[in-house]
């Protein structure tokens, strides 16, 4: 079944706007996170709808906040859900040649994969946003939002793309975009590579650690070197 782009982005605006607000009474650290089902709506709208989806997810969190949490860290919200749907999609198309779907182990477990990189970009774009921006920093918004998107995304989020894309119903998903960078030049799997190892030491710096980039210098290096990564993987 072929949406067309408009009908695909209202369908994400509103589911997204829906659930987010709905669990706005929710809340982990007030005025910044609460629990969000909504996290598995990112992923599934990035493989079905490309840019256009990730495009919704951003402004339907931005609606969201209306009801509760309006600010000026939203900006931030705005582009990390943004970012939490256009990354899996890359991924996915940067690692498989198929269309997305789960109709394989091997699919199955390259999602979890992806949902698992994308836990830790968005907890770390997040928590190190409103460090840099703001000069806020509160360890559980790492926490919180890490275990929010993986946990969501696979426990809901998979169920949902296994649906979506069953013989039943069968969306069609968006197809491959070029790369500006990594269909010029052969850097695939070491930019992968690398990006995935400065997320891993955010992630034990802050879980295990317990240092915050405010204390150290060489964590904003880190985080530098991650946001480089992460354009070139998305552009």
């Amino acid at each position: 079944m072929q949406l067309s782009k408009l009908k695909l982005f209202i369908i994400v605006l509103l589911a997204f706007f829906v659930l987010g607000a709905a669990f706005k009474v929710m809340v982990l650290v007030e005025g910044l996170t609460e629990v969000r089902p909504v996290n598995a709506i990112p992923p599934v709208a990035g493989f079905i709808a490309g840019p256009i989806g990730a495009l919704a997810c951003g402004i339907g969190n931005l609606l969201a906040d209306l009801v509760g949490s309006f600010g000026p860290s939203s900006i931030l919200g705005f582009l990390a859900n943004f970012v939490a749907a256009y990354l899996p999609f890359r991924l996915w198309h940067l690692f498989s040649k198929e269309a997305p779907n789960l109709h394989s182990v091997k699919n199955i477990m390259l999602y979890i994969f992806i949902s698992l990189a994308n836990a830790f970009t968005t907890a770390w774009f997040l928590s190190y946003g409103l460090s840099t921006f703001f000069g806020i920093w509160i360890e559980q918004i790492y926490v919180y939002v890490f275990f929010n998107n993986f946990g969501f995304s696979v426990g809901l989020g998979m169920p949902l793309m296994i649906v979506m894309t069953s013989d039943s119903i069968n969306i069609l998903c968006a197809k491959r975009l070029p790369h500006l960078i990594l269909d010029r030049v052969r850097i695939k799997n070491p930019v992968i590579a690398v990006y995935l190892v400065l997320m891993l030491i955010v992630f034990i710096t802050v879980i295990f650690m317990h240092i915050s980039p405010q204390e150290y210098v060489w964590l904003h290096i880190i985080s530098a070197l991650s946001l480089l990564g992460l354009l070139v993987l998305i552009v």
